[in-house]
């Protein structure tokens, strides 16, 4: 493994450990969210745009009121950010922010009702921009899901942490019981965050090798289950691991016919492959 997966991967682990124990203690009025990745397209000035879409499961009883992808990167990439369309607020900009960390360069692309917050810790947070509590107005029911967010940036795809917030409504609108050492007071929506996988800008152009797709690939074959099928991931492998143009060629092939509706390759794992073996192709 990549000490760039090594980086990445750490600190998105440590979130999750950290969800998982939250959720140990409170119960999170959100079911099983999902951030997907709708298209990568190639911008006229050469940068990708990312579209995302994220949906909010039949399970869950209460709505989406904000969503964060982490974004972060190693010390010294910097804090760069691009064009950008819709409200936008760098946190980095504030005057004597501490504990910045490096995110990789990025312009957010948002809805008209929604606005970006790039956040200190690296993660370009989404969230309602009609007021209310927390997005109140704006957020994505339960069976529901909302596309129109995107980012541009000139990083190529890996495996990212999401996380998700519920509304205030949702569940945090009864104070808790004052104890004798502390007053009663409203719970945080932050308190019941949910986390999970999504894909995005990782990878400096320089670091995409055919080594990292395949990295790549296991683990949308393993952990994340990107990839429904055990015979097309050993398909996939296989191509992948032949010599020359004509292996990546094959694995192309092969991806584009198992994407799409009913199929096993989902729209994660398409992009997340397509995107960097098509890079690598081109710059071989």
């Amino acid at each position: 493994m990549s000490t760039r997966l090594v980086h990445v991967g750490l600190p998105a682990l440590a979130l999750i450990l950290a969800s998982a124990l939250r959720a140990q203690r409170v119960q999170s009025p959100l079911g099983r969210v999902r951030v997907d990745v709708d298209s990568i397209a190639r911008a006229p000035e050469g940068s990708l745009v990312y579209g995302y879409r994220v949906v909010n499961a039949q399970e869950s009883t209460g709505g989406i009121a904000a969503f964060t992808i982490d974004l972060s990167a190693p010390a010294g990439t910097g804090f760069n950010t691009l064009p950008h369309e819709g409200r936008f607020f760098h946190g980095a900009s504030i005057p004597h922010a501490r504990n910045l960390r490096d995110h990789v360069p990025v312009g957010p692309i948002t809805r008209e009702d929604w606005q970006a917050f790039l956040l200190v810790r690296g993660g370009l947070e989404w969230f309602g921009a009609h007021g209310g509590l927390a997005g109140q107005f704006d957020s994505v029911a339960p069976r529901d899901s909302l596309g129109g967010f995107a980012l541009r940036t000139p990083y190529l795809p890996g495996v990212r942490v999401f996380r998700a917030t519920p509304t205030f409504a949702s569940c945090c609108s009864v104070s808790r019981p004052a104890t004798a050492s502390s007053e009663g007071e409203y719970p945080e929506p932050s308190e019941f965050d949910v986390a999970g996988w999504t894909v995005g800008p990782t990878y400096a152009p320089h670091e995409m090798t055919t080594g990292t797709v395949r990295v790549l690939l296991a683990r949308a074959c393993g952990e994340l289950g990107w990839i429904a099928e055990p015979a097309v991931c050993q398909d996939l492998r296989r191509r992948l691991g032949a010599s020359g143009d004509e292996g990546l060629k094959a694995f192309l092939d092969t991806l584009e016919a198992q994407h799409g509706p009913g199929k096993p390759v989902n729209d994660n794992a398409y992009w997340l492959l397509k995107v960097n073996a098509e890079f690598v192709l081109a710059h071989k």
